[in-house]
């Protein structure tokens, strides 16, 4: 069976210039290393992760009507990923993150929204209406007014949703979101939602009862980075540790990971401790191929790595 995930997200190209060093300001300097454009964007890359693990993606994202979004066009359909609703924008040039990889020091971006600031919420009320979605996933880098209606149709249309807070604006108006499957933050989201920065069990408890103030949701799940992932429910807490595959020290988790929870939560029947396992076993994969950036991980392959553990 072919899930069908409605996604509602941005849609980029990803471009990374690797260089030994910085330049200062006014300067120029001639590197050997090779740019790399890949997809980017929330909304994108949770959709290609769900074709690859045999979904049916539905994905609801506006691309300029440029090189880049008929390249990213092609490439998602190549992918599996249902492009119905994805909308060429006349005007504005599809999303673009420009990415300086400095070698042995810290990575800086500049983004460009682009096409993503024109999505409506006509665009995804008809992909609501005719798309027979059994989940929506909802990365939060578009739009406060495209998020919010995007959660009161899945709402309406009682589909859970699964809200990765990736993007957040600092200001969002998270009360007026309707009650979420999963709501899944990053350790600095939960910071910033919170005050409380989660660290050990203590941390995350205190954060996530924060959090629950906040936002309504069954479960709430924190992405620790290197450390694995903290499920709370409201009652109930665990820690799900990264396994397998030690990720180097403040390595994020996989964009995708919110998606591919979602997908195992689905198939599992409801069984988050199952699809927070197979989320991480996921990520452990991707972070084993890190050379390879081609990779993705099957769901046999993910399958088969959690079991081991």
């Amino acid at each position: 069976m072919r899930e069908k995930l409605l996604v509602v997200g941005a849609a980029d190209m990803n471009l990374t210039l690797p260089v030994r060093a910085l330049p200062p300001a006014g300067a120029t300097v001639t590197e050997d290393g090779k740019p790399r454009y890949s997809a980017g964007g929330g909304g994108a890359t949770a959709a290609v992760a769900l074709a690859s693990l045999g979904a049916s993606p539905l994905l609801v994202a506006r691309l300029g009507n440029d090189v880049h979004g008929k390249r990213l066009l092609r490439l998602y359909n190549e992918m599996g990923v249902d492009t119905r609703y994805i909308t060429a924008d006349a005007r504005a040039s599809t999303g673009l993150s420009v990415a300086l990889s400095e070698v042995g020091g810290e990575s800086r971006a500049v983004y460009y929204p682009g096409a993503n600031r024109e999505l409506s919420s006509s665009q995804i009320e008809n992909a609501f209406s005719s798309g027979s979605p059994v989940g929506v996933c909802l990365p939060m880098d578009l739009s406060r007014d495209v998020i919010l209606s995007a959660s009161r149709l899945a709402a309406n249309y009682t589909l859970p949703t699964f809200i990765d807070a990736s993007g957040m604006e600092p200001d969002f108006p998270l009360a007026s979101l309707a009650r979420a499957e999963v709501f899944c933050p990053d350790d600095r989201e939960t910071y910033t939602l919170t005050g409380t920065y989660p660290v050990g069990s203590d941390s995350c408890l205190k954060a996530a009862v924060e959090l629950e103030k906040r936002v309504k949701a069954r479960y709430y799940v924190i992405r620790l980075a290197e450390r694995g992932l903290f499920l709370y429910d409201g009652r109930y807490c665990h820690m799900i540790p990264a396994f397998g595959v030690r990720l180097p020290e403040g390595a994020p988790l996989a964009r995708s990971l919110t998606a591919v929870l979602a997908l195992a939560y689905l198939r599992n029947k409801g069984d988050i401790g199952a699809a927070c396992r197979y989320a991480l076993g996921y990520n452990a994969l991707l972070v084993s191929h890190a050379n390879d950036p081609a990779y993705t991980p099957t769901d046999e392959e993910i399958t088969a790595f959690v079991q081991k553990y």
